[in-house]
């Protein structure tokens, strides 16, 4: 009987791991395997010449799939550990894994990856808008527009239509909790939209951009006017549609926010145990725990908690300030100085980004 042959009795109790090499030798009890890379013979799952695994991945695609997402979203030990420590003793984890304990927690890339697929699954499951609009309209007269009507015997008169109105951001809310007058609100739009053209075609000095005649200045505010207005209306009339658009751009925004908290976190913390790798931990963690509050919020809100958006923005606050404290070990005026600076950096930037995407998301659906 061959060395191979051996393989499949005594204490291997049946053939060959999938994928591992056949190509083995059984030395003093124990299985020798060769290295699919290097050829260099080793023990157990990874070489320890060059650290590949004894897995060729020569499956079904279905099995490659499978297995992607086991790995990739599957709550196992080390899941579980990491979630309960980043709760009850918030800034050890990131400091524990940037110093090299690393075996016991889940990395912190997958980790925000879990949570935040999760939070905008949470957000999908509840039927819930991140960002929606109320409006209210104002019904006192000295809150309409004055339009001119022509009359059949060439005379005019003057009418005004109520159309002032407020709009109140919401987030977090459902579009059946958006109270909207949609016929109201179209009309009310036209009726500003024909008074800013009209406006802007009796003004002397109009520039939107490059320098041009009057008539070219006064054609492209007037594009510009509407387009705006437009967008505002189809923005609000369409907050399922909208926040569609908002969704795909937020997670590619937040991923984006986590290198830029790491990058401004060295402004305000160096030394020999603050690199810029231990705040990209930090970044990444932080903003996993994040979404989980935001999450909890979000799911607590949906049976009636009241101010649960307000108190989980505050936890989050709260929670990095501590995780802030712990990982770092300064004292509490350099680290509420930190917290604070950044914090209002962090904040800018995003805005910054929303603001953006916000803009970009109304001007496509008006072009």
């Amino acid at each position: 009987m061959s060395e191979i042959d051996d393989l499949g009795d005594g204490e291997t109790g049946g053939e060959p791991p999938q994928g591992v090499s056949t190509q083995s030798l059984m030395t003093g009890g124990v299985i020798m395997t060769g290295c699919l890379s290097c050829a260099a013979p080793t023990v157990g799952q990874f070489c320890a010449n060059c650290g590949q695994k004894h897995d060729d991945m020569r499956r079904s695609v279905f099995l490659l799939g499978r297995d992607f997402v086991e790995d990739t979203f599957s709550f196992d030990g080390r899941m579980w550990r990491t979630l309960g420590l980043l709760a009850v003793s918030p800034g050890a984890v990131p400091k524990d894994y940037a110093h090299g304990k690393r075996s016991r927690f889940t990395p912190p890339v997958r980790l925000f990856l879990v949570i935040s697929f999760l939070f905008f699954l949470t957000i999908s499951f509840t039927n819930t808008l991140f960002i929606g609009v109320d409006v209210t309209f104002k019904d006192s007269p000295e809150n309409g527009v004055t339009a001119t009507v022509m009359m059949d015997d060439d005379e005019t008169a003057e009418e005004t239509q109520e159309c002032g109105f407020n709009g109140k951001l919401k987030f977090f809310v459902k579009e059946t909790e958006l109270n909207t007058d949609k016929e109201r609100l179209d009309e009310c739009v036209r009726l500003i939209k024909e008074s800013a053209a009209e406006s802007i075609q009796n003004s002397e000095n109009v520039s939107v951009g490059e320098v041009g005649t009057l008539e070219e200045e006064r054609k492209q505010a007037a594009e510009l006017t509407e387009r705006i207005f437009t967008g505002i209306n189809w923005t609000i009339s369409n907050p399922r549609e909208f926040n569609s658009a908002f969704n795909n751009w937020l997670t590619r925004g937040i991923f984006l926010m986590t290198p830029v908290l790491a990058l401004m976190l060295t402004l305000f913390i160096r030394g020999n145990d603050a690199l810029i790798f231990d705040h990209m931990v930090l970044s990444l963690y932080t903003h996993a725990v994040g979404f989980a509050l935001i999450g909890v919020a979000l799911i607590l809100a949906q049976i009636g908690v009241p101010f649960t958006g307000p108190a989980s923005f505050a936890a989050v606050a709260i929670y990095y300030l501590v995780v802030l404290r712990r990982a770092y070990g300064r004292g509490w005026v350099k680290t509420v100085w930190t917290a604070f600076m950044s914090g209002i950096l962090y904040l800018t930037i995003l805005f910054a980004v929303v603001l953006a995407v916000v803009s970009d998301i109304v001007l496509k659906a008006t072009a």
